[in-house]
């Protein structure tokens, strides 16, 4: 099953699994307590008992979470760059002068 077909409750538990490893680099949670003025404990509950759920709640309203340094773009935007590309591809002078390919 690819990410685009996979259902939101799905995305949802990858999210959890990504977020708890993140959690597992050492002082990860204490700088994350720090940074919310909480307590490591507060941050140990918040892990194990309402992360999932948030989660979950996050990824049915539509939303999803992503890395840091990842770049998003809408659906039909990428529709365009792929049948763009595939036309591109398929003129093999067009290809040759957008990717400069000498031969």
């Amino acid at each position: 099953m690819t990410l685009l077909s996979a259902t939101p409750l799905e995305r949802a538990r990858k999210a959890h699994g990504r977020i708890l490893q993140s959690l597992q680099a050492p002082g990860s949670q204490v700088a994350l307590a720090k940074a919310l003025g909480v307590s490591e404990s507060k941050i140990s509950r918040l892990k194990n008992e309402s992360l999932e759920d948030a989660l979950a709640l996050i990824y049915l309203c539509g939303f999803k979470i992503v890395d840091e340094d990842a770049v998003t773009i809408r659906r039909d935007a990428l529709q365009f760059m792929r049948q763009s590309l595939a036309r591109v591809l398929a003129d093999d002078a067009m290809a040759q002068t957008i990717f400069e390919v000498e031969e």
